[in-house]
């Protein structure tokens, strides 16, 4: 699985302000509402974004074998599955936050003509959730990676584990 990169998470970010400043002045044109979420986002981004930092915690915890009482009932499935869920949490808090960035920007402008502070704390809250989601999903998948080792080659040495290994044994407790 390759990593999250900022060079993808900034076109995701263009990508959804633009498609949502054109969403948003067709259906404004057209007399259509403002197309924003509630600022009930914030509230369900706390929600994703708490037991998110639990389980990236848990998953560091998991990889220092010192500490790997500590880490509870994480496996390495689990793990593999925090960092989807904190991938897919980033690119979606990035595609909330360019949304909402767009439709701030018209708020903005809309501010100088009918001055409603409603819509325009409603497009700030959606921002801040889009990028606590964001920022969540990406320190979390940091968490989760695993540091390189430190050689490459193996050379075990003990003859019991090299023919464990050769019948494809992968765990250390199978002696």
């Amino acid at each position: 699985m390759t990593s999250l990169r900022l060079r993808v998470l900034l076109s995701v970010f263009l990508g959804a302000f633009m498609v949502g400043a054109l969403a948003n002045a067709l259906s404004v044109r057209w007399g259509g509402a403002e197309l924003m979420l509630s600022p009930s986002s914030l509230l369900v981004s706390v929600i994703i974004c708490a037991p998110l930092m639990w389980l990236g915690v848990q998953v560091s915890r998991f990889r220092q074998q010192d500490r790997r009482v500590d880490a509870g009932r994480m496996n390495p499935l689990l793990a593999a599955r925090t960092v989807v869920l904190a991938q897919s949490s980033a690119y979606t808090g990035v595609m909330i936050a360019g949304w909402h960035s767009a439709l701030l920007s018209y708020q903005l402008y809309m501010f100088t003509l009918r001055a409603a502070w409603p819509p325009l704390v409603t497009s700030i809250v959606d921002v801040l959730a889009g990028a606590l989601l964001c920022g969540v999903g990406v320190w979390v998948e940091h968490l989760c990676k695993i540091p390189p080792s430190d050689s490459d080659d193996y050379a075990p040495k003990d003859e019991h584990i090299l023919e464990r290994d050769s019948r494809g044994y992968a765990r250390q407790d199978d002696i």
